[in-house]
Parts: structure tokens; C-alpha cells; sequence
């Protein structure tokens, strides 16, 4: 259950803390002053912008456009945070109000905050609520009432178990989460991107040592808020063993699909920019992934392959030890065509293609004869398997059938010979019929012929 919680107390507080300091005619003079304050601060910023530019100039490793930003953000605040300062020494010599200064004072030092964080940090939602924490803890502070607000939070409380819970304990855990996990984020890129330009390191190192690095980086960050926050950790050595079971049971796929993508970026057997084949994808690595492996094809489509199946599955690299690839096919011709002419057609149309390298040198070979044809093999090698493979031989067979159609060379059809041994009675008696016929047929036409030419 909650705990004893006093909100008219603590509203009560609130608005006497405004009536008591802020609703008192000393008060309106010294808001009267500020405004005054906030004219002559903005005059003076026109006045030395050109005075301050002159001076970041010396800088020489301040750009333009950044020099620019903290003129203009920076300028107009810090001299009205210098103008309240100099009323402030003031007022304490002459025994001066100001209570009114004091507060603007803190909201105008919270705005100067806000500012300088804009020159580092981009406008996203962690600089908003950055922004909107300092807003609030200077208003607190400048109503004086930060430490009963911070008691209130406090009240507001559950157990559970021995663990006491309050609303105090759930914001602190939220603040300090976002703002180490937002920093975990910063540090986790910097160690990245210095990994990734390391040129003493393969890709696949780069993958390992970035995913160990992201893994550290952002554990730190939870186990140092839970520290933050008063929570002891050793509370979480039961929920270890938990897991534990958990992942021998229930987790066993993604156990394996996480040792296996270890095992491949230690062995270094697949690594991004690698043209692999495994079942019918075939296709390069675009990302290694703790899961699975991203293989993008030639048609655009994106296949996430468990790590597991380039453990246990047969999977041709074509690309492993180097990026050369010796494609071949088959062509066969006619027995009748020269043998000779063949061999410089099919050179000349491997010779055409730009992809195809000179070194090693490709080859054109007389496999055999066949029973329809005669059978010739082409090897030919390429250094961009990533291209495609298919789409290179079918550019070469074609350019073939080009140079075999000008040159009247004939690639045959299959040819078969079928000697019958026996037919079926009805179709033996049929046959016999239709010869009978046919000779009768063949009688009555030369006895007519001699007839013919006996009257003749």
C-alpha cells in the first residue's frame, strides 16, 4: 500500500512560498529592473556581436557556421547573466532587493545551461529532456521548496518484499537509465567507428569486436543504474541461474544461432562482401548479425539466414580466399562441322566479354564425341562473382549461337533409332490387310496400263 501521503500539505506549502516571496511591491520594482535589464543586455549583444565575432576569429579551430551558433545562442544571455550578477553585488552593498533578481537569476542560468548543451548536442529527444529536467529543478530550487518536493516523491512508496519502492526510486532509475543509455549510445558509435577504420583488423574481427564492445557498453549502463539506485545486484544471482535453465530449454535455437555466429566471425569463414551460395540463395553477405546473416541476391530480395545453417549446412564462399571464379558450359556441334573453326569461334566470343579476364587465361577444350554431337567444354574466369555468374555464361552462349548461326555451324538435335522385335496380333493382321490391299491395288493399275496400250 501507499504511504501516508500529504498533497494539501504540499500544495498548501507551494502557495504560501508564492504568496510569501513573489506577490510583494519590493518585488515589482525588481521585476521592473529585470526588464530593464533584459533591453539594455539586448542592446549591448548588437552592439558587440561584431566585437566577439572579431574575437572567435582568433580561434582557428572554430568553424564559421559554429562560431555563428554560439554568437548567436550564447551572446545575449551571458550578458544578461553579467548584468544580473553586477545588480546582485550591488544590492548585497547597498542592502538592495532581490528576491525577484534571484529567481530570474536561476531561470536565466538554467537558459544559459540549456543553450550551451544546443552547441554539442542535437535537438532530439534527449536534449529535450535534459532541457526539461533543468527547467524543473531550477524552479523548485528557486520556490525553495526542492528538498520537500524530493520528500514528497519519496512518500509515495510500496514494498515489495524487502525491496521499498517509491515514485522518487522509479524517476531516479528513469533519469539515470536515459542519460547513461544516451551516453551508452555516443561511446558505443565512437568504439565503432574507430574499429571500423582500423586497417589492421579483417571484417569479420570488426563485427566481433564491435558486437563484445555494444554488449559491454550498454550491460555497464543497466548494472550501474540498478547500482545507482540503491539496488543490490547480488539479488540478481538467483535470476542468473533462472536464465540459465531458461536457455537450455527454451532458448536452444537462439543459444545456438548466437555461439554460431561467434564461431564464424572467429574462424572468419564468412565475412560481409562475401558471394555465398547455401540451398538456392546465392547472393553476398550485406550484414553478420548475432542471429542470422543477411545475404542480399541478385534480385533484391534480402534473406535473413540463421547463423546456425552456415555451421551445419553446406555453403559454397565463392569469394573465401580470393574473389576469382572459373565458370564453365557445355556446347556441342554437329559431326560434320570443322572442329577448328569451332574452337576460334567460341574463343572469339569469350573474348568479347569484358567481365572475362585474360589472366588466368580462359580455354576452350574437346571433351569428347557423343552420340549426337560433338561435345566442347569453355572455362572462362571472372573477379566479380558479386555481378552474377549465371547471367555471364548466358551472355557468352549467346555471342556463340551468334558466331555459330553467321558461320553455318549446326548444333544437332538428339537422334534416336527403334528397331520393333514384335508387334501385337491385331496389328500384325492389320498391316498384312493394308500390304494385301496395296498389292492388288498395284495389279489392277499395270493390268489397265497394258490394256491401254494395246489399243494403242
Amino acid at each position: 500500500m501507499l504511504e501516508d501521503i500529504q498533497i494539501a500539505e504540499y500544495l498548501q506549502l507551494i502557495i504560501e512560498r508564492i504568496e510569501n516571496n513573489l506577490f510583494v511591491w519590493s518585488n515589482l520594482i525588481e521585476l521592473v529592473i529585470f526588464i530593464s535589464m533584459i533591453a539594455a543586455a539586448y542592446f549591448l549583444s548588437k552592439i558587440l556581436y561584431k566585437h566577439v565575432d572579431e574575437l572567435l576569429d582568433k580561434i582557428k579551430a572554430l568553424k564559421q557556421r559554429k562560431k555563428t551558433r554560439i554568437i548567436d545562442q550564447l551572446l545575449f544571455p551571458l550578458i544578461l547573466m553579467i548584468l544580473i550578477g553586477v545588480y546582485y553585488v550591488t544590492a548585497l552593498a547597498f542592502s538592495l532587493p532581490v528576491v525577484i533578481i534571484s529567481i530570474f537569476g536561476n531561470l536565466v542560468s538554467a537558459w544559459l545551461v540549456v543553450k550551451t548543451i544546443t552547441l554539442f548536442f542535437p535537438r532530439n529527444k534527449m536534449f529535450r529532456f535534459l532541457s526539461a529536467l533543468i527547467w524543473i529543478i531550477a524552479a523548485l530550487r528557486i520556490l525553495n521548496i526542492y528538498q520537500e518536493t524530493i520528500n514528497f516523491l519519496d512518500s509515495l512508496a510500496f514494498n515489495s518484499g524487502n525491496l521499498r519502492i517509491s515514485l522518487l526510486l522509479i524517476m531516479k532509475a528513469v533519469i539515470i537509465f536515459s542519460i547513461l543509455f544516451w551516453l551508452a549510445g555516443k561511446i558505443s558509435r565512437l568504439v565503432t567507428g574507430r574499429i571500423d577504420k582500423s586497417d589492421d583488423l579483417t571484417p569479420s574481427v570488426k563485427v566481433l569486436l564491435n558486437k563484445i564492445a555494444k554488449f559491454l557498453i550498454f550491460t555497464s549502463a543497466i548494472l550501474f543504474t540498478l547500482s545507482a539506485v540503491g539496488i543490490d545486484l547480488s539479488a540478481f544471482a538467483f535470476l542468473g541461474g533462472a536464465i540459465g535453465v531458461g536457455l537450455g530449454f527454451g532458448l536452444q535455437k537462439i543459444v545456438s544461432n548466437f555461439i554460431s555466429g561467434i564461431i564464424i566471425l572467429a574462424d572468419k569463414s564468412i565475412k560481409p562482401g562475401d558471394v555465398v551460395e547455401i540451398g538456392n540463395v546465392y547472393g553476398w553477405v550485406k550484414k553478420l548479425d548475432t542471429r542470422f546473416v543477411s545475404v542480399v541476391t541478385r534480385s533484391g530480395k534480402e534473406f535473413l539466414i540463421p547463423n546456425e545453417d552456415f555451421i551445419t549446412k553446406e555453403v559454397i564462399n565463392w569469394s573465401y580466399s580470393d574473389e576469382l571464379v572459373r565458370v564453365d558450359a557445355e556446347v556441342g556441334v554437329s559431326y560434320n562441322s570443322d572442329l577448328r573453326l569451332v574452337q576460334e569461334l567460341m574463343m572469339k566470343a569469350i573474348e568479347e566479354k569484358d567481365r572475362i579476364l585474360s589472366k588466368p587465361e580462359p580455354n576452350v577444350l574437346l571433351m569428347g564425341f557423343g552420340d549426337n554431337s560433338v561435345n566442347f567444354e569453355i572455362r572462362f574466369w571472372i573477379s566479380d562473382p558479386r555481378n552474377g555468374i549465371q547471367n555471364i555464361r548466358s551472355q557468352v552462349l549467346l555471342s556463340i549461337w551468334d558466331h555459330f548461326k553467321e558461320n553455318e555451324i549446326e548444333i544437332p538435335f538428339p537422334q534416336r533409332d527403334y528397331h520393333l522385335k514384335s508387334l501385337p496380333d491385331d496389328l500384325t493382321k492389320y498391316l498384312n490387310k493394308t500390304k494385301t490391299m496395296e498389292k492388288k491395288e498395284v495389279k489392277g493399275e499395270d493390268k489397265k496400263e497394258r490394256e491401254d496400250s494395246k489399243e494403242n
